[in-house]
């Protein structure tokens, strides 16, 4: 798009408000662009970058299941069933209530323990006020049985530096001892978590959140109070160089670099949580924005590779190898620059180094820019080999727009999670959560969606009519390369009874139902030598 356009929809509510006050969330949903903005414009050229060479790189790599599975040989003909009727009893096989923990990548996929792909559906959760976890504002056992039960199974959990090292170079531990408690509730629920280093425009003196004001290094430059989210990316020329000042890993208090410092959060963080299978890793920065030099990440088709490598690249070198010597098998998530959430460019992200993961957003303007952010985000998974999941979309409680995007999402067979489970699912986290306390029941109907958890195979289509409440799902029983799945393994589909209250019937092709039946989680065995599985649900007639 041209500069002037691109102004138009850098300054429309909606560009960036995923992450901001929760204002800005009701704001977005008008989608009006404004005619005019201030754009900031740096005075003085930031400090040349003084990066200390990153760490090596861990050689540990993501385990890999190497259980065998059957090897497909023929087509069987067609089967037919109503309802399922193999077994009259839920079987008791290993990874039939979901995906086995700890997940590792093939290729653009999520695996689990038993080599089956793993999609997620998930939600966010991020406090940004003190003191800065969940649990302090009402999160906990009943948010996550809640979610379990709708057939959620992932969340992102923000980690907020500011609670973490409030004072330079000393890890706060009872800030990590309160994030645990809501790791170990998810996790008592069968749910993923992703630790989430969450910031939007650097810190509270920007008007912004994430970091604490000790690591923002400003130059002096001018700090408009008026400017606040979205617009202070462009308007804020203090914020862009803090940004800039961290990139370049400008010494801090005591003569430490500010990445050193970040670094050392990172350890604390993930040494605590190594150990839990469950946690999926860590994201090391949520929307990172360059700087005052942004314009060619998102007017340039092939993005800003270069602002990439240069700025991003050492940090996240550096955070991936401190994150993987602490926890070698999990993974580590890095997001591109802000700007690749609109559609208009690409990126170089996430790299080939083991364990990486690609996250990104999708809030575009438009459906071709929606579109453009999954097909760019796929294109890049596939080509590094590296396992992609959107961390985040909607901010809305819009039907029409989650109908519209989980669609999207399902075509491109993309793990999600949704922003955000407070502002935007639940009404009120001091109540209990239930159906009785959503802010939308029709927005979580578009959430709440039948698809497949784990799959012995490789998915090739999902299709779920919300109006219908039809459902379609097929894969191919081979597995992606380098992975077999185990001989005994089932597929698991979610069926959740909100759209099902009175039942479900199944018609399979290639596979046998081993679930009871309208059971809320569909399980199935291949058939011996069948090469593709197909599964139709629908409400009975």
């Amino acid at each position: 798009m041209s500069g002037i356009r691109l102004m138009a929809a850098l300054v429309s509510l909606t560009w960036l408000a995923a992450c901001g006050d929760g204002n800005a969330h009701r704001l977005a949903a008008t989608r009006t662009p404004t005619a005019t903005v201030a754009v900031a414009t740096a005075t003085r050229p930031p400090a040349t970058p003084t990066v200390a060479p990153p760490s090596p790189t861990a050689t540990a790599t993501v385990p890999t299941p190497t259980v065998t599975r059957p090897t497909p040989t023929a087509t069987l003909a067609p089967t037919r069933t109503a309802t399922p009727s193999i077994t009259a009893t839920p079987t008791l096989t290993a990874g039939a209530d979901g995906a086995v923990a700890p997940l590792s990548g093939a290729g653009r996929w999520f695996v689990d323990g038993l080599g089956r792909v793993v999609l997620l559906h998930g939600v966010n959760m991020v406090a940004k006020r003190p003191p800065y976890h969940p649990a302090a504002y009402g999160f906990g056992t009943d948010d996550a049985a809640f979610l379990a039960a709708e057939g959620f199974n992932a969340l992102r959990l923000g980690v907020d530096f500011r609670g973490l090292m409030p004072t330079p170079g000393v890890v706060e531990t009872a800030y990590i001892d309160r994030l645990a408690e809501t790791v170990a509730v998810l996790v008592q629920h069968g749910i993923f978590v992703l630790l989430d280093f969450h910031q939007d425009g650097f810190a509270p003196m920007f008007n912004g959140n994430g970091f604490p004001d000790w690591m923002a290094i400003s130059d002096g430059l001018p700090n408009p109070p008026e400017a606040v989210f979205p617009l202070y990316y462009i308007q804020n020329p203090a914020m862009q160089r803090a940004f800039e000042n961290f990139w370049a890993n400008r010494e801090g208090p005591n003569g430490v670099g500010l990445q050193e410092y970040f670094v050392q959060g990172v350890e604390g963080i993930v040494a605590r949580f190594a150990g839990e299978a469950m946690v999926l890793g860590t994201e090391l920065m949520n929307e990172p924005w360059p700087g005052a030099t942004w314009l060619p990440c998102a007017v340039e088709a092939d993005g800003c590779p270069d602002l990439e490598e240069q700025l991003l690249g050492p940090f996240y070198r550096r955070g991936t190898a401190a994150a993987r010597r602490a926890a070698p098998g999990q993974f580590v998530f890095v997001e591109p620059f802000v700007l690749f959430n609109f559609g208009q460019a690409r990126t170089s992200l996430p790299g080939t180094d083991a364990g990486r993961a690609l996250s990104f957003h999708s809030y575009a303007l438009d459906v071709a820019g929606e579109e453009a952010v999954i097909a760019n985000a796929l294109e890049a998974a596939t080509r590094d080999a590296a396992p992609l999941l959107l961390t985040e979309f909607g901010a809305s409680t819009d039907p029409v727009l989650l109908n519209r995007l989980t669609a999207q999402m399902e075509r491109g067979l993309v793990p999600w999670m949704f922003w955000t489970y407070d502002e935007a699912i639940i009404g009120d986290l001091q109540q209990p959560a239930g159906p009785d306390n959503l802010r939308s029941r029709e927005a979580f109907d578009a959430l709440v969606r039948p698809y497949p958890i784990a799959t012995t195979g490789t998915p090739t289509e999902i299709v779920f009519d919300p109006t219908q409440k039809t459902f379609g799902f097929a894969y191919d029983t081979a597995a992606p390369d380098g992975v077999h799945y185990a001989s005994h393994a089932l597929t698991v589909v979610s069926v959740p009874r909100r759209h099902y209250p009175d039942g479900y019937e199944v018609q399979v092709e290639g596979a046998v139902v081993t679930s009871a039946p309208d059971a809320p989680l569909l399980t199935l065995r291949n058939l011996p030598d069948v090469r593709r599985v197909s599964v139709h649900v629908a409400p009975p007639e």
